[in-house]
């Protein structure tokens, strides 16, 4: 983050993910991310006469036939072809459930590191693997990114900022203890507050209903159309409190573009304590967090050669700006993101070992929860 942290000689968290990332692709050398940022540079020049892009090339989503996911797919297809050389007609083909974790496991399982393959996945799949969720047979650190779809994530409540005091109970509406809820509720324990999720509210009838009768205190808000979610919300006197953050198109955080007035919890953590934690519950947060506004990412495997990668990111460059996806997007308030904001999207996912264990011992000693 943005932040000095207490430690002064410690990288920062989101540093420390991305040089973990970097060091997983011993192959790749993030040239990619180069390229995304000057796609018609040298670089794509070697790449392109070094390698053909073979036919059959295919997007693998990870969710079921006509999600919104699968929806997505059928949109950046085309988009990408446009700029892959020879222009290969791009499969989509989906597998699963909408979380996404039975197509992230058979990408995983069964897909060639070769370039020809791409996982089009969810936010909610990398959450299951962040909390544990036996069901998650696969690595989300090991993927390697070419083009995110983010959302923001917006924590709102009745009663105004003073909501958010120390030591405060606060009643917040969830879907379970790995749903995206999770990044708000470790922001609220790291902000001294004492959340208590309403597990199983989720709809948003429910939720408006729940505020109506007093009976919640906060929502959390990530995925498509926030902003029309919380325009909803308002009649019920619900009003934004902080966001998550957001990463911009060169990799840096910041405050979410769709909320420029609204701080975000580092900024919060700040006033605070003069800077954000420098401990893994923080890191957990932030791996949470990013996984939480991923409403999906595009991702070839570990190992997949540099000039494939180098191919891919340079279309995704490119496809960023086409107008079918930027309809797609701005219908759903999404911001797609290429080269270094994609990198650093999903490197803040990539959390290590050590917060993995400190977040699922936090959701087995707080919400007594064990996945599976």
């Amino acid at each position: 983050m943005s932040h000095a942290l207490v430690q002064p000689n410690r990288p920062s968290p989101g540093r420390r993910r991305a040089l973990r990332l970097l060091a997983s692709l011993p192959a790749i050398g993030w040239a990619g991310s180069a390229l995304a940022r000057a796609p018609h540079g040298p670089q794509f020049a070697v790449a392109s006469q070094a390698t053909l892009f073979p036919a059959g090339a295919s997007i693998l989503v990870a969710g079921p036939d006509g999600g919104e996911l699968d929806r997505w797919g059928r949109v950046l297809a085309p988009a990408l072809a446009r700029y892959l050389p020879q222009g290969p007609a791009i499969r989509v083909q989906s597998a699963g459930g909408a979380d996404g974790v039975t197509g992230a496991n058979q990408f995983d399982a069964r897909t060639a590191p070769d370039g020809t393959t791409v996982l089009l996945v969810p936010g909610a799949a990398a959450l299951a693997w962040l909390a544990g969720d036996p069901r998650a047979q696969f690595d989300a650190a090991h993927w390697v990114p070419v083009l995110t779809g983010m959302t923001p994530g917006i924590v709102a409540g009745r009663a105004g900022p003073a909501t958010l005091a120390r030591g405060n109970r606060l009643r917040i509406a969830a879907a379970g203890p790995g749903g995206p809820e999770l990044a708000a509720l470790l922001a609220l324990q790291l902000l001294g507050a004492e959340p208590v999720p309403l597990f199983g509210l989720s709809e948003p009838a429910a939720i408006r209903n729940s505020f109506a009768h007093r009976e919640v205190d906060l929502v959390f808000l990530a995925g498509p159309r926030v902003p029309d979610r919380l325009a909803a919300l308002v009649p019920a006197g619900v009003q934004p409190l902080f966001s998550l953050g957001a990463f911009d198109a060169e990799g840096k955080p910041g405050r979410d573009p769709l909320f420029p007035d609204l701080p975000r919890t580092a900024e919060l953590l700040g006033r605070q304590r003069g800077a954000p934690p420098a401990d893994r519950l923080y890191d957990a947060y932030m791996a949470t967090a990013a996984a939480a506004r991923l409403d999906f990412g595009l991702m070839l495997p570990q190992l997949t050669p540099a000039s494939m990668v180098a191919l891919w990111r340079r279309a995704a460059a490119q496809a960023v700006g086409s107008p079918e996806l930027q309809a797609a997007a701005d219908a759903a308030s999404v911001r797609p993101l290429s080269g270094a904001g994609a990198a650093a999207s999903t490197s803040a996912v990539a959390a290590d070992a050590g917060t993995l264990l400190d977040l699922r011992h936090w959701l087995a000693t707080r919400f007594n929860w064990r996945p599976g």
